[in-house]
């Protein structure tokens, strides 16, 4: 089968969890379909030995710059007329539309990742498709967190427009993939009787994540995780508010490492806390992961499955999470992982795993075992190729 994967993200070096995502799922696709790759790059994204790398396993390559969504444009004011959320109108690409309309006439079937990329399948109504990993957890949150009325009034327009985007594609016998369970609920709740919507967890590679021989050092907590990214500042500072003190009061020599980029984000409060310290963009995470007694994932907002936790565990350092931070992920507290909302009770788990050698190496076996029989990529790719087979069986029975 011949496919058009269009993808917001340039998958290539796989840095962050979208990337890591779609860069897997590409390759799983193309070992068994023709696969051509329409990508949004960045500027210092698309060049020519990442093109060349994504070339050896996919038909063709085509790189578009990526446009950035100004909120405040007169574009984006003007967004308020539209069927389309807002950020849909700001960062539309007449480019890549484009492109989806020259390589789309000429495939099988269109694969779009992410809700960036949902205006571009109503450029090819004609071609069958699959909308890849849609979240919708998120912006019903925004609308339940706004502060003052006209922010919520805002939030649920984006929702009530969402809403009917979805509806139509549903329609047109579009189907969807979500991350979780819960995403697949949400999504239900507002899609027509029929409507076709797979779960396609995240994963890991198991076979380049792994332990090694590295002692962890005692008494280190890890998260992975940009604070760039609104959810995972709001988890670093409850936790470095509300949990790291309590910890620090038996455990004085407790240090918390955060990785990945800071961009604008004011973190002086923040990294002056005791213990506290931000490494900055770390080219590869996977030595700080296995040197680290413990990641904790301590989110309280946000959709999707978590592949920070996914990869810890691959690499054989257990996890503490919030239940907000392990959806989606069919783990169990206690083997897996430690699960914990309350910052007293994360505290005291914390404390008993730094305390326990014995009680991390038992977390880490479970952990392992379940990525290895749960969440390696090559079983995910495997539920996204059965999808596709099912698409295509559609459309050529």
């Amino acid at each position: 089968m011949k496919i058009a994967f269009l993808s917001w993200w340039w998958p290539y070096p796989a840095n962050n969890g979208a990337k890591i995502r779609v860069y897997n799922l590409i390759r799983h696709l193309a070992a068994t379909h023709e696969v051509t790759l329409l990508s949004f790059a960045e500027t210092d994204e698309a060049t020519p030995d990442q093109i060349a790398h994504l070339q050896s396993f996919c038909e063709t390559v085509v790189p578009v710059p990526k446009p950035t969504y100004h909120p405040n444009s007169v574009k984006a004011t003007l967004g308020y007329f539209s069927k389309w959320p807002r950020s849909l109108i700001d960062t539309y690409s007449e480019t890549m539309a484009e492109r989806v309309q020259q390589y789309a006439a000429s495939v099988d079937l269109l694969i779009a990742s992410q809700l960036q990329t949902l205006r571009y399948l109503e450029c090819v109504p004609q071609v069958p498709a699959i909308l890849e990993e849609m979240e919708v957890t998120g912006f019903y949150e925004r609308v339940e967190q706004a502060n003052g009325a006209s922010s919520r009034m805002r939030a649920q327009m984006t929702v009530t427009k969402l809403e009917s985007t979805l509806r139509r594609l549903f329609e047109r016998g579009v189907a969807m993939t979500v991350v979780s369970e819960a995403e697949r609920e949400f999504l239900a709740s507002i899609a027509p009787l029929g409507a076709h919507i797979s779960v396609i967890p995240n994963g890991v590679d198991t076979k380049i994540n792994q332990p090694d021989e590295t002692p962890p050092v005692p008494n280190t907590l890890i998260y992975p995780g940009a604070v760039t990214y609104s959810a995972n500042y709001d988890a670093v500072k409850w936790f470095v508010g509300e949990v790291l003190p309590l910890v620090r009061q038996r455990v004085p020599d407790v240090s918390f490492t955060v990785t990945g980029g800071t961009g604008g984000v004011n973190i002086r409060k923040l990294a002056a806390q005791p213990g506290v310290r931000f490494t900055g963009y770390l080219p590869e995470i996977a030595p700080a992961i296995r040197a680290s007694w413990a990641t904790v994932v301590p989110l309280r907002q946000g959709g999707g499955t978590r592949l920070k936790i996914l990869e810890s565990m691959a690499l054989g350092t257990p996890v503490i999470a919030t239940h907000k931070g392990a959806e989606g992920l069919k783990i169990h507290s206690g083997g897996d992982i430690l699960i914990a909302d309350e910052p007293q009770v994360m505290a005291d788990s914390i404390c008993a795993l730094l305390a326990d050698p014995t009680l991390r190496a038992r977390l880490a076996a479970g952990a392992r075992a379940r990525v290895e029989t749960e969440y390696d990529w090559t079983i995910i790719g495997q539920n996204l190729l059965e999808l596709v087979n099912q698409q295509g069986a559609a459309i050529h029975g």
